[in-house]
């Protein structure tokens, strides 16, 4: 994902110790019992379309604003990837009536914090401002949807564009650079919408206009597809009676979605790629397609992989990372986006290892998971690693990653706020007879991509299918 920023985060953390948090880390091996945590919130929809969340939080003198559009990277048009990105950077850069200027003397003399996120499926702004700017917090961001083209300036995309030209060189001449664009180019087919990073491909530059920038931002930042929600220490009533005031009056646009997203499942068969770059070790990376978020069988992947690298006895950790002393580290990710996901196992290998010897043991250890399922203290213990690893960052109702930034994606993804909570709940359903159906459908040789990365000089250590 791209991210933007143009100012610090404010070092201030809310200290809020979860129960649940506290149940699983003192007990790793007793299943989840506690009820599932779901923020206090109140959500509305203005007339004009936008959704609103308000989260209350009194514990520390705060505001929160969360304000995500439903336009990041997939809906970049064919040859011009990387609009989405820019159209973001500009957004961030001020608004018509709180020019940057006033942004850096907020950020210096109020401890101001803005950051940015370019994704495939939104763009988004997280905001924290002290609890007395509260309708300065809300008139920023109204400005900034309200006038998005008019701030916008030619100087400025001039110099987005020259800043992604040297971030792209960077990338070709780093260790792994350009390895996530080269993957997404042999995963998904052309025109596929996650085909591209969300900075774009380099050789779109050139084709992507000034005018085209301005045409996006006003098809795509509007209300109808936008999604606010307020985290912190105000009063509810006259904070929607601000958001009221401030919002209703900007003109609604037109909603952006998927539509018919299959829930059918097909795997892609088995393809492989050697690959010489600038480092000195083995790198082995699996990627199995599987699927999109909120399909019933997310939250299973989602738990097999801490049953393979959630702790110290997981599968992989002990049968891999203890066993082959050639392997340095291995990280197991189920990530699901609004179209489709992708289970991804990345192993970290001395050079002297042959990618095809670790291949077949990550192989041979999935494989036992799909014939023998998993056991209950192996089930328990990875829900409760599931649950350190979600709750912890809830700590925080501001900044990405926190309360407010949950509620908000569930409410796009979901529409409510607590459907991301009530998907974690759904780990608590997830039998054996699951993991071995899902790990048998999805983690396959007929459903594969395989990706060796070594040496230059050193393709023979990779995994060759011939």
């Amino acid at each position: 994902m791209a991210r933007s920023d143009y100012f610090d985060r404010m070092n201030t953390r809310t200290r809020i110790v979860l129960l649940l948090l506290l149940g699983t880390a003192a007990a790793m091996t007793r299943p989840l019992t506690a009820q599932t945590y779901i923020p206090k919130f109140e959500k509305f929809t203005l007339r004009n379309g936008m959704h609103v969340v308000l989260h209350r939080d009194t514990t520390l003198p705060l505001i929160s604003v969360h304000m995500v559009y439903h336009a990041g990277s997939a809906v970049d048009q064919t040859g011009r990837t990387g609009v989405a990105n820019i159209a973001g950077e500009m957004l961030l850069l001020g608004t018509k009536n709180v020019p940057r200027e006033e942004l850096m003397r907020l950020r210096a003399e109020e401890q101001v914090s803005i950051s940015a996120m370019t994704t495939v499926d939104w763009f988004g702004i997280s905001s924290v401002f002290p609890m007395h700017l509260l309708e300065k917090a809300i008139t920023i961001e109204a400005d900034r949807m309200q006038h998005a083209t008019a701030s916008f300036a030619r100087e400025r995309f001039d110099a987005i564009i020259e800043n992604l030209r040297e971030e792209h060189k960077k990338r070709e001449t780093q260790a792994f650079g350009t390895l996530t664009q080269q993957i997404f180019h042999e995963l998904y087919a052309e025109r596929h919408p996650y085909r591209h990073i969300t900075i774009g491909e380099r050789d779109h530059l050139d084709s992507i206009r000034f005018s085209d920038v301005r045409a996006f931002s006003a098809r795509y930042h509007v209300p109808a597809n936008a999604y606010l929600t307020l985290a912190g220490n105000f009063d509810p009533a006259t904070t929607r009676k601000l958001i009221e005031r401030h919002f209703s009056g900007i003109h609604g646009g037109d909603a952006v979605g998927w539509k018919n997203i299959p829930d059918a499942f097909t795997p892609i068969g088995q393809g492989a790629i050697i690959r010489e770059d600038r480092h000195s070790h083995n790198q082995l990376h699996l990627v199995f397609p599987t699927v999109r978020i909120g399909h019933p069988d997310e939250p299973v992947l989602r738990l097999i992989a801490r049953l393979l690298t959630g702790s110290e006895n997981a599968l992989i950790n002990m049968n891999l990372l203890r066993g082959n002393p050639l392997v340095h580290s291995v990280e197991v990710n189920q990530t699901s986006n609004e179209l489709t996901g992708t289970f991804w196992i990345t192993v970290n290998c001395a050079m002297e290892a042959k990618l095809s010897d670790v291949y077949g043991q990550v192989m041979r250890i999935i494989a036992d998971l799909a014939n023998r399922g998993a056991a209950d203290a192996e089930l328990n213990a990875a829900r409760n690693q599931a649950a350190m690893e979600f709750y912890a960052p809830l700590e925080l109702f501001h900044g990405f990653g926190g309360r407010g930034d949950m509620l908000n994606l569930g409410n796009l993804y979901g529409g409510t706020p607590s459907f991301h909570f009530t998907q974690f709940e759904s780990l608590r359903d997830v039998s054996s007879a699951s993991v071995k159906r899902a790990t048998t459908q999805y983690l396959s040789a007929s459903n594969q991509f395989i990706v060796s990365v070594v040496p230059f000089g050193k393709a023979g250590f990779g995994v060759d299918l011939e």
